[in-house]
C-alpha cells in the first residue's frame, strides 16, 4: 500500500544506464591551441557551441558536445542530427557511437543500440565501455550468458570496472542468486566509495534478509550522499517502520523542502501519523494534501477512508471507498473496507 518507491527507478534505468549514466563529453585535447576557446561562463554553453560551430563547420568534437547539451535538454531529435553530424566527420569516434546508443535508448529502438556498441567496438575493440553497455541491454532481454560473456570481456581490458561488476550483480540478482549478486555489488562498492546504485542494492539485500546492518548501513550512506533524496527516502521510510516515525518525519520535511508538492511523500507524512502516531487529524490533513497533488493517488484516497473509519465517520468512510472502487474496481482494501462500513451504516 505505501511500500512502492517515491523516486521510481526501473530495472531498464537502473541498469542499462544508457540515459541516466551519458558518457562523459570528451576531452579538448591540450595540445592542440585552436581546439580551445576561452569559456565565457556567463554565457549559454548552447550558445558558445553554437557560434564555435558556426567558426568551424567541420569540428566533429564540437557537434557532439553539442549533443551532450541537447540530451540534457531532453531533446533527442536535435541531439541525433548532431551526433550523426559528428560521426560523419569522424568515423571513428567511439563517444559518439556511445552516445547515439544512449539516444536509441531513449528511443526503444534496441537492434540500433546493439548496431553502435558493435561500431563502437569495431573502431577500438579495447575500450569496455560498449562492452558493459552490451551486457546492460542483455541482461533487459535476459540474456544472460551473454551478459557475463561481455562483463568478462570488459574485465579483461581492465579489472578496475565498478559499472561492470555492478551490472554481474544485477544480472545475478536477476538469476536469484543473492550471494554472487552481494560479492560483485561490494566490489563496485570498493571500487568506487562515490558509486551510489551498487550501494543501494547491497542495502536492499541486507532488508531483504533483516539483517541487523541495514540500518547503520543506511545510515553511513546518508552520510556519504547527503544530497541524494533517494538515500534520504529509503532511510526514512526503513526507520518509520523500525520504531523511529518521528525522525522518519524529519527525513520527510526535510525532501518536501526539494519537492513542497510531491504527492509520495506527503501520503507517508500521514501514513506515518495515521499508522504510528495515531493522529487521525494530521493524518488526515497530509492525505488531502497528497490528493490536492495527485487526485488520482488511489492509496490516498484509501487511507483517506479508513480515517475517518477510524473516526467514526463511517458514510464519509463509505463513500470515499465508494471513489477508491471506480477508480480501481479491483482494490481489495477498499473492498474490506467497504463491507465493514456498510455493516455500521445500515
Amino acid at each position: 500500500m505505501r511500500k512502492s518507491l517515491f523516486f521510481v527507478v526501473s530495472l531498464g534505468m537502473v541498469v542499462m544506464g544508457l540515459t541516466a549514466c551519458h558518457n562523459n563529453p570528451p576531452k579538448d585535447n591540450p595540445g592542440n591551441k585552436e581546439q580551445v576557446e576561452e569559456v565565457d561562463s556567463e554565457r549559454d554553453p548552447l550558445a558558445l557551441l553554437n557560434d564555435s560551430i558556426a567558426m568551424d563547420e567541420n569540428r566533429a568534437d564540437l557537434y557532439l558536445k553539442r549533443a551532450y547539451v541537447y540530451m540534457e535538454k531532453e531533446q533527442v531529435g536535435l541531439a541525433m542530427v548532431d551526433v550523426n553530424h559528428a560521426i560523419q566527420l569522424d568515423p571513428n569516434n567511439v563517444d559518439a557511437y556511445l552516445l547515439l546508443s544512449d539516444i536509441y535508448y531513449l528511443l526503444g529502438d534496441e537492434a540500433n543500440i546493439t548496431a553502435a556498441l558493435n561500431k563502437a567496438l569495431e573502431v577500438d575493440p579495447y575500450d569496455a565501455r560498449p562492452m558493459v553497455k552490451l551486457a546492460e541491454l542483455n541482461l533487459l532481454q535476459q540474456n544472460y550468458n551473454l551478459c557475463f560473456g561481455y562483463i568478462d570481456n570488459a574485465l579483461k581490458v581492465s579489472s578496475y570496472n565498478p559499472k561492470a561488476y555492478f551490472v554481474r550483480g544485477m544480472a545475478y540478482m536477476a538469476k536469484q542468486d543473492t550471494v554472487s549478486a552481494m560479492k560483485n555489488f561490494m566490489i563496485a562498492r570498493e571500487q568506487d566509495a562515490n558509486f551510489l546504485d551498487p550501494q543501494r542494492e547491497i542495502c536492499a539485500i541486507y532488508q531483504a534478509q533483516n539483517n541487523p546492518l541495514t540500518e547503520d548501513f543506511m545510515r553511513s550512506m546518508l552520510v556519504n550522499f547527503p544530497d541524494e533524496p533517494m538515500v534520504r527516502y529509503d532511510l526514512a521510510l526503513y526507520i518509520q517502520d523500525h520504531g523511529k516515525p518521528e525522525e522518519a518525519l524529519a527525513h520527510y520535511d526535510t525532501l518536501l523542502m526539494l519537492q513542497p508538492s510531491n504527492s509520495r511523500l506527503l501520503f507517508n507524512k500521514g501514513y506515518v501519523y495515521f499508522v504510528y502516531l495515531g493522529d487521525n487529524e494530521q493524518a488526515l490533513d497530509y492525505f488531502n494534501q497528497s490528493l490536492q497533488s495527485d487526485p488520482t493517488y488511489t492509496d490516498a484516497l484509501y487511507n483517506k477512508g479508513h480515517v475517518y473509519e477510524q473516526m467514526g465517520d463511517y458514510v464519509q468512510a463509505k463513500a470515499i471507498y465508494k471513489q477508491v472502487l471506480q477508480q480501481e474496481p479491483g482494490y481489495s482494501l477498499a473492498i474490506a473496507g467497504m463491507n465493514r462500513v456498510s455493516n455500521q451504516v445500515e
